[in-house]
């Protein structure tokens, strides 16, 4: 595949939506496995201690409500069941040697910090979960060699109160404040985000994954437009120090944020991959 097949967003101004290249790079627990689809062979396989197991060579991951964030979406079962599947990304940006890639879903649900503190990117729980457990669940050795280390600016967004701490090198990040109102990644430029604009703010809606939604995130009133949409984590510190910036149901920034170490919002990583070492595995 030719650098040129990952083409940069194509962002419309007058309805606020883009067309995104899209990528499969990696794997995570997503569908759920229910009804019908749920076989014996898998109700009864031998689980490991992170709750995988291999069926007829596919790889599914079961859970309890002890594995949840908050279990308000678990219901009475002793245990929920998902297939692990390639995860898909949003190519926010072709720089000719790296592509910066956006989780099309909320690919889990995480506190942005387990103690609701102010704290920064650098030192939050989210970061360290990100670069340790994420990294290493979702991506096999050829995939991590592929994935670049970048320098992550967190110098205070315009118009905010504070900044976000030092700036970090990390592998898997997520997206700042002024990065979710950049038009070359796909969204809308805005920063006064006023209610009567919300079709403007569609390309940063985000639904969750099953895995997500079933370890705890949090949903839109389903009886409005946006029911199956959740919250998701901003890097960028806030209005209130122990908060965290978030995209609302609807697409909106909040900059007054929510309490870091509310575990109902959901994670969208984004990352670099570089096209040669991409090229290799494909």
């Amino acid at each position: 595949m030719e650098k040129q097949d990952f083409a940069n967003p194509i962002y419309n101004d007058t309805t606020g939506k883009a067309t995104w290249s899209m990528l499969y790079f990696g794997i995570y627990p997503q569908s759920e496995v229910k009804g019908n689809m749920l076989v014996p062979a898998i109700i009864h396989a031998e689980y490991d201690e992170n709750g995988d197991a291999c069926v007829s060579g596919i790889k599914y991951r079961r859970i309890s409500k002890d594995n949840t964030e908050n279990s308000e979406n678990f219901g009475n079962s002793t245990f929920r069941y998902f297939k692990w599947e390639k995860i898909k990304w949003r190519v926010l940006w072709n720089d000719g040697d790296t592509l910066f890639v956006m989780a099309d879903k909320g690919i889990d649900c995480k506190a942005y910090n387990n103690i609701n503190i102010s704290i920064t990117w650098e030192e939050c729980t989210l970061r360290h979960w990100l670069a340790n457990d994420f990294y290493n669940m979702a991506f096999n050795t050829s995939e991590q060699e592929a994935i670049k280390i970048h320098n992550v600016n967190n110098q205070p967004a315009p118009g905010y109160m504070i900044g976000n701490g030092r700036d970090t090198e990390d592998k898997i990040y997520i997206l700042s404040i002024p990065e979710i109102r950049n038009t070359d990644y796909g969204f809308w430029d805005k920063r006064i985000d006023w209610e009567h604009k919300k079709d403007k703010k569609v390309n940063r809606r985000m639904k969750p994954t099953d895995y997500a939604y079933v370890r705890g995130i949090s949903l839109g009133n389903v009886m409005g437009d946006y029911g199956e949409n959740c919250c998701w984590w901003l890097r960028s510190a806030c209005s209130y120090t122990n908060y965290g910036a978030e995209i609302g149901w609807e697409g909106k920034v909040f900059k007054v944020g929510y309490y870091t170490r509310i575990f109902c919002n959901a994670v969208v990583p984004v990352m670099h991959i570089g096209i040669k070492e991409l090229q290799n595995l494909l």
